[in-house]
């Protein structure tokens, strides 16, 4: 025997399943404006934030809470700092002599005496000027030959120092800078004798390390003794950066 659903249970149902769809459309729209007001509240944060930044004024409290919790961007790296650019580095070449090098003159006709200790030679520095210094930046080296030999006592250049020996008294800076260039002495010594000229540039690592500049210097051998010391006079310019 089949029993069928009566009308009224069939009624029901239907009616149970039209609330149940009402009630979900009610849900689903309540959530959709939820979301809706939570996007206009942090976009009015937003606008709160930046009228206040641009005013100079203080937040909101709500927006002031906003900025505190919010995770900040990470900063962007790039690809070369400052002291990494080109235009930050400094050249490590001194800076070119020619005719019109604007010199400055440091000191004029400065007189030394130089007196080497048998073999052991006295270092001279030409930036101050100042004999009998230690050892360490020396510019000039005068050193006496050994106790069996006749020669000369003699000049030798420091690390990083030019020279030649083919100045003249009264030569200008440019003339004894091209004098550098055309001809040098290189690592050969030079001999001690009355009348000799040298033209010389300065340690330019050395000037850089102290935070100073690079001097030119004109110096000529005024006597020679029979014990070998040796007095020259010296005059010096500032070589411009």
């Amino acid at each position: 025997m089949v029993t069928t659903a009566s009308p009224g249970r069939r009624r029901s149902a239907r009616t149970v399943l039209v609330l149940s769809a009402c009630a979900l459309a009610l849900l689903l729209a309540f959530v959709s404006l939820l979301v809706s007001w939570r996007a206009l509240d942090q976009a009015g944060d937003a606008r709160d934030i930046a009228a206040a930044a641009g005013r100079g004024q203080p937040m909101t409290p709500a927006a002031a809470q906003r900025e505190a919790t919010s995770t900040p961007e990470p900063a962007r790296s790039t690809a070369t700092s400052e002291a990494t650019t080109p235009s930050a580095v400094t050249s490590g070449e001194p800076p070119p002599l020619n005719p019109r090098t604007a010199f400055k003159i440091k000191y004029d006709k400065q007189s030394l005496t130089l007196k080497p200790q048998g073999s052991y030679p006295m270092y001279v520095d030409l930036d101050e000027p100042r004999a009998n210094v230690g050892q360490s930046g020396y510019d000039l080296a005068l050193a006496g030959p050994s106790s069996y030999s006749q020669d000369p006592a003699y000049f030798k250049l420091g690390e990083d120092v030019a020279g030649s020996e083919a100045g003249a008294p009264g030569m200008t800076p440019q003339d004894c800078g091209e004098k550098i260039r055309t001809a040098p002495v290189g690592a050969a010594n030079i001999p001690a004798r009355k009348g000799t000229v040298l033209c010389l540039t300065t340690s330019y690592s050395a000037a850089r390390e102290r935070g100073d500049v690079q001097r030119l210097v004109l110096l000529e051998v005024t006597g020679v003794a029979t014990d070998n010391t040796v007095t020259v006079q010296v005059s010096a310019w500032d070589i411009p950066r």
